[in-house]
């Protein structure tokens, strides 16, 4: 993880080189103009001018100026990376922006709008979420990073350069709102607490009043859900404030600063979620996004009539570039994810696109099925085209000058795994979630999956932080009808306990209820039914229950506000079909062998906890887990296979692992110690650097790459004492790879030496220790609401040490 002393080295560097370039505004003086059809184009951090005759937002990066009501869209920055979070001066000379290369934090600019020329700032400053010009021009009030090496909310002075934060000790205000006077600040603030869930103490949102130049926080209201984003109604004392309350997806509230309680009101009803809102200074209209199409579209509501209308654009003519994506085998187009970026650094995508920007690279990159337009400048632009971890990435640059362009790029496999009969899947890809630019329906969620040529695709229904469930009408306890015979999509559930841990159900005939368990203040506020009741309910369904995101604390598994608690638990009463190992973080590993050594037949399998809807998120299928099955893919087969171990979860190298010649997931019965046969063999596109044997949770082998860069073992292994065996891959990382290294593990071949128990002592008092700290966090917690359910957990608990301790007689 990069540390914030060498990200702040990394936007100074960012900061100098944009300086020292010119930057080039194109001239529309002599353009001819185009309408742009579809008004959902993708808009996001609008701002609504002072004067209300114009308005400026970030689109795929740069920033675009649009005059009110017909335009034509001007292009404001030229920068490479991205320009978000704009705000305008009162007299809307100037526009203050964030340059990120990361799409989250950056570097505070300034540009003329008449000239577009940058304005040179006294000092860097590096800031992060919604900025405010105060009213004289003097100063921008935002969330800056202080000298204490923390970020809070601050002003910071534009003559001298200096910070001066409004709390103390700084605090970082996510969403915020400067009225159009100047006097006040307007905040929320979550009853979250560090070191627990989010929503673990409750829904609610406090909304905050403070003097503009510090001063005592008032408390405006305690709203009854969470609050995304707010802004002052002009100079008026009153605030639109954007929550989901009372339902799923987030709607626009009006809420007057005087009796807030009795007048608030609910303006917007739309089907998706309502967002961004910000109005002109005398508080006449409001300007927000809607997402109901799935990229935003931009609407402009008069708060006095309640009229609105869709804002629709015009632009300068540009050129077309017509792109094609094939397979080299099959000859047929294949959905593929794609970058275009220029040569000076901005990135394009087509006007209907769900664009996304990538954790590692922060490249701007969306899917093309198979063909695809994009609207493109003429110049130079370099193109990355890729497809999952079987095909190998393609860079090809192409020159736009013509005003249509055909190109076609090919995609070669360096391997073909479902032709040996492996299909990958994962198990936790939320479609729609909180905090979300986009809204995902089946068609994009099958492409954005498809393109990364991942076969089994578990989508999740879940809650975040409140009552709201996410994506409950997409769950249909099959496939969903727009599956195809290599991409399945299936809506499934991750219950979500803010003590116990998660879980991801699938193969999930009906939703298993409660959705969620242990959020304070909602319909399901209690620490019951267990996670041992919720999977074995999912058993009684033919469901298959799956830990996710375990442990992420390296020192201390236990320890973390999202981390597995009750595991022990129910894998000790049988309840848990398989854990998720992810990316090989050290400590999931460790446990993950510690339960192995206990003598449980634990597949280990992969779920990424992807975002769909997010613009910055995780890939589907980043992290995926590899099942063998006989013949063609069936869901069925697949989730067989899963539950038997039969299978290796990997972020990109692919493994060949048998034992006696038996897959993964296999019971070798051994009559007395004897030797068994191991053939192992890693291979990946990009290099790899080591292999590993493990026998037991220890290191027993090693081997380096060959002359062809694989990793192989073919020796036999000399075994005494029952246990597990596994082989396990890792690299370097790579440019074109998404992770900071490569890495695959095998499920275990199981060993059985007659009259030889596991050694399972010391590894079974670790899990007794786990309970008994589990048994105390319980009882602090006080979430168990009668004597019965009391006895019914203890009776859970008591059963698993059971099963710890008989491991310790033998």
């Amino acid at each position: 993880m990069t540390s914030p002393q060498s990200f702040l080295s990394l936007l100074v560097v960012s900061f100098f080189g944009l300086i020292l370039q010119p930057q080039f505004a194109q001239s529309q003086e002599n353009a001819k103009f185009q309408k742009i059809e579809t008004p959902a184009i993708g808009a996001i951090n609008p701002r609504l001018a002072p004067d209300g005759q114009s308005m400026v937002f970030s689109w795929k990066g740069s920033l675009w100026i649009n005059p009110l009501p017909d335009g034509p869209l001007q292009q404001l920055t030229f920068d490479a990376a991205y320009d978000i979070e704009p705000t305008w001066s009162i007299d809307g000379k100037q526009i203050a922006y964030i340059h990120s290369p990361p799409f989250t934090t950056g570097l505070l600019k300034i540009i003329n709008v008449d000239t577009k020329t940058a304005v040179r700032l006294p000092k860097i400053v590096i800031a992060r979420g919604k900025l405010y010009f105060h009213p004289d021009g003097s100063q921008i009030l935002g969330n800056f990073y202080l000298p204490s090496k923390k970020m809070g909310l601050s002003w910071f002075h534009l003559k001298t350069g200096e910070l001066s934060p409004l709390h103390s000790p700084p605090q970082l205000i996510r969403w915020l709102s400067l009225s159009g006077d100047g006097t006040t600040i307007a905040y929320a603030t979550t009853k979250d607490v560090f070191g627990q869930q989010t929503g673990n103490n409750g829904p609610q949102a406090d909304l905050w009043q403070i003097p503009a130049m510090g001063g005592q926080p008032q408390k405006i209201i305690e709203f009854p859900s969470r609050i995304y984003d707010l802004a002052w109604i002009g100079k008026k004392r009153e605030l639109l404030v954007v929550s989901e309350l009372g339902g799923v997806h987030n709607d626009l509230w009006r809420v007057p600063l005087d009796d807030p309680h009795r007048l608030m009101k609910k303006l917007t009803f739309g089907q998706a979620d309502e967002d961004a809102p910000s109005t002109d200074l005398k508080g006449h209209r409001v300007l927000y996004t809607d997402n109901h199409k799935g990229l935003t579209q931009l609407v402009l509501r008069d708060l006095e009539s309640d009229n609105q209308k869709v804002v629709r654009y015009i632009r300068p003519t540009v050129k077309k570039l017509r792109l094609s994506t094939i397979d080299e085998l099959t000859k047929k187009p294949i959905t593929t994810r794609v970058v275009i970026k220029s040569d000076k650094g901005q990135y394009f995508t087509p006007l209907d696109a769900l664009y996304r920007v990538s954790i590692r690279g922060f490249d701007c990159f969306f899917y093309c099925r198979g063909e695809c337009e994009v609207d493109l400048p003429s110049g130079t632009y370099h193109v990355t085209v890729q497809r999952g971890f079987e095909y190998r990435p393609v860079h090809q640059k192409i020159t736009i000058d013509a005003d249509e362009t055909h190109k076609s790029i090919t995609l070669k496999r360096w391997i073909n795994q479902p032709a040996k009969g492996w299909y990958s899947g994962e198990n936790h890809i939320h479609a729609n979630y909180g905090y979300g630019h986009w809204y995902n329906q089946p068609k994009n969620v099958l492409a954005q999956c498809a393109g990364e040529d991942l076969n089994i695709c578990n989508l999740v229904v879940a809650n975040s932080d409140t009552d709201a469930v996410f994506d409950r009408e997409f769950f249909r306890g099959r496939p969903d009808r727009l599956s195809t015979q290599e991409t399945i999509l299936y809506w499934n559930q991750e219950f979500r306990s803010t003590f116990w841990g998660h879980m991801t159900l699938v193969n999930l005939k009906q939703l298993v209820e409660p959705i969620f368990t242990g959020f304070k203040d909602t319909t399901n506020p209690w620490d019951v039914p267990t996670n041992s009741d919720i999977a074995l309910e999912t058993h009684r369904h033919h469901g298959h229950s799956n830990y996710t995101h375990p442990f992420r604390h390296l020192e201390d598994p236990y320890k973390g506000p999202y981390s597995a608690k009750g595991i022990p638990v129910d894998v000790a009463l049988g309840h848990i079909d398989s854990l998720d190992i992810n990316s090989g973080y050290p400590t999931p590993l460790s446990t993950w062998y510690q339960f192995l050594n206990c003598g449980f037949q634990l597949p280990a399998s992969a779920g990424t906890d992807c975002f769909l809807n997010r613009i910055r998120s995780r890939y589907p299928g980043q992290d995926r887990v590899y099942v063998n099955i006989d013949g063609p893919l069936e869901y069925q087969k697949w989730i067989s296979g899963l539950r038997a171990g039969r299978s290796f979860v990997t972020n990109g190298p692919m493994i060949e692992f048998k034992v006696n010649n038996k897959l993964a997931g296999a019971v070798i019965k051994l009559t007395q110690a004897d030797t068994i046969q191991v053939n192992a063999l890693g291979t990946s596109q990009f290099p790899l650097e080591q292999g590993e044997l493990i026998l037991n949770g220890k290191v027993i082998s090693k081997t380096k790459p060959n002359a062809k860069g694989q990793l192989v073992f073919d020796e036999p292994i000399k075994v005494d004492q029952s246990g597990w065996i596994a082989f396990r891959v890792s690299g370097p990382k790579h440019e074109d790879h998404h992770a900071h290294k490569l890495y695959a593990h095998s499920n275990p071949v199981y060993l059985q030496v007659a009259n030889q128990s596991f050694d399972a002592a010391v590894d079974a008092e670790f899990f007794l220790a786990w309970i008994d700290r589990l048994e105390m966090e319980l009882h602090q917690r006080n979430r168990i609401p009668t004597h019965e359910q009391h006895e019914h957990v203890h009776k859970q608990l008591n059963a698993a040490r059971a099963v710890y301790q008989k491991m310790i007689s033998n």
